[in-house]
């Protein structure tokens, strides 16, 4: 298994990976969001899209591409006294496996 030591590790890790471009760059973006390798973080489809330049739609399918090749991890939570469910995201290897995270 493969583990990080740091944000730029993952980084030069999934750029050698083949991958749509689109699903590259969202992963880039994401990581911009992150503070550490191993902590989990926020950050909204809203943001992401606007940091990117593409559409909340996009956005959307390429975390699905990322999450389904194993680049991420996501987990659904009550942010405190909001109506919907927020998504935290971890940065992660394919090979990764990390309890409570889908």
């Amino acid at each position: 298994m493969r583990e990080f030591r740091n944000i730029e590790e993952w980084r030069r890790e999934f750029s050698v990976y083949p991958m749509d471009s689109g699903t590259c760059l969202v992963l880039h973006t994401i990581s911009l969001f992150a503070t550490d390798i191993k902590e989990p973080f926020s950050v909204t489809i809203h943001d992401l899209g606007e940091r990117c330049n593409l559409s909340k739609p996009s956005v959307i399918k390429h975390l699905k591409k990322a999450w389904r090749e194993g680049w991420i991890g996501v987990r659904h939570y009550d942010g405190v006294g909001s109506k919907l469910m927020q998504k935290e995201y971890l940065l992660k290897s394919p090979e990764m496996n990390v309890e409570g995270w889908v």
